[in-house]
């Protein structure tokens, strides 16, 4: 079977929805700004972070300084990637898969992947990151042409249990031969948030930092929402747009359309630790959470655990929503999605 993987980045379908939203809400902030302030303008810049798209954008009185903090930004993001990046060999987190135990690790990369195991608890498995393994197998059907067989799947299952990872003081260690993990489903996340901190340390209180897709905002009241328009799934185009409004809060989108194994999205990045295969209910799951680390992981587990579950799970978390889109077009949310 010579099958290429087909293509759809959340960059390509997400952010076009996200730009939608940015110029709808820069449109109306600026016109209510404007009117009570003079000279004030939307700042913004685009930059390549991640292998993805980076959009930050201010809303200020004072362009120079917004300039800076966008630049300050940015490299603080930059460093992150060279912890989190599985595409750089001598990033932490790159020599930690390579080593199996790494010696006095960044913190950071501590402190990310104790949200995840965190997250491993909260979702029963759900979402974990020792899939690696699993989905290094299916990346190298992408190159082969022939996707895994049953006994290289439960070979790679073995592999996957995020409890085997250990955090001491001074030592992450991966217990199980051959383990490796990917941060792909939360560190994303927290890059924007550290981006996102930088602005708000410059003292800016309208702001949005977009990655990827994902995306962290802040406004200064709800008179100024930033408005994020959520578009269908590749083919669920019976359902309209439905428009997010967000005041300091963050939103993270997975999908099984942003990279896929097989033409038709039935095995794609989304996989189910427990199976080894990609779910079959939901097309796509959209969280609002107060961070862009909490949004990231909680829609990868949604499209993991369903509907049902994964809405119930949402209802239990503190100041989070939810919004999943089923493969058949079926549109649920939590009871507070603040969306029209």
């Amino acid at each position: 079977m010579n099958r290429q993987p087909a293509r759809l980045s959340r960059r390509q379908f997400i952010r076009i929805t996200a730009m939608a939203g940015l110029a709808t809400v820069c449109g109306a902030g600026l016109s209510s700004l404007a009117r009570s302030r003079q000279q004030v303008r939307e700042v913004q810049e685009t930059r390549m972070l991640l292998g993805s798209i980076a959009h930050l954008n201010i809303i200020s009185v004072d362009q120079d300084q917004a300039r800076a903090a966008i630049n300050a930004s940015f490299d603080r993001m930059a460093e992150l990637e060279d912890v989190f990046s599985r595409f750089r060999p001598y990033s932490q987190l790159s020599q930690l898969n390579i080593m199996g135990a790494l010696s006095d690790p960044h913190p950071e990369l501590k402190t990310v992947l104790t949200k995840a195991i965190e997250y491993g608890d909260l979702t029963g498995g759900a979402f974990d990151v020792t899939v690696e393994s699993l989905l290094e197998k299916y990346r190298h059907s992408a190159v082969s042409g022939t996707l895994p067989d049953d006994a290289q799947i439960v070979a790679a299952k073995q592999l996957v249990d995020y409890r085997q990872i250990e955090i001491t003081d001074r030592v992450i260690r991966l217990k199980l031969q051959g383990m490796a993990i990917t941060l792909d489903g939360i560190a994303k996340g927290y890059i924007i948030d550290a981006g996102a901190a930088v602005l708000r340390e410059f003292g800016f209180e309208q702001i949005l930092v977009e990655l990827g897709g994902d995306l962290q905002t802040y406004g200064s009241d709800v008179a100024h929402t930033w408005q994020v328009v959520i578009q269908q799934p590749p083919g669920t185009h019976n359902i309209p747009p439905i428009t997010a409004q967000l005041v300091s809060h963050a939103m993270a989108t997975s999908g099984d359309y942003q990279y896929t194994f097989t033409p038709d999205r039935r095995l794609n990045h989304i996989l189910n630790p427990h199976t080894g295969a990609s779910p079959d209910e939901l097309s796509s799951a959209t969280v609002i959470a107060p961070t862009a680390c909490d949004a990231d992981a909680l829609s990868t587990s949604l499209m993991v655990m369903g509907a049902d579950a994964g809405l119930t799970m949402i209802a239990a978390q503190p100041d989070a929503e939810a919004l999943v889109i089923s493969k058949t077009g079926v549109v649920r949310r939590s009871a507070h999605f603040p969306a029209k």
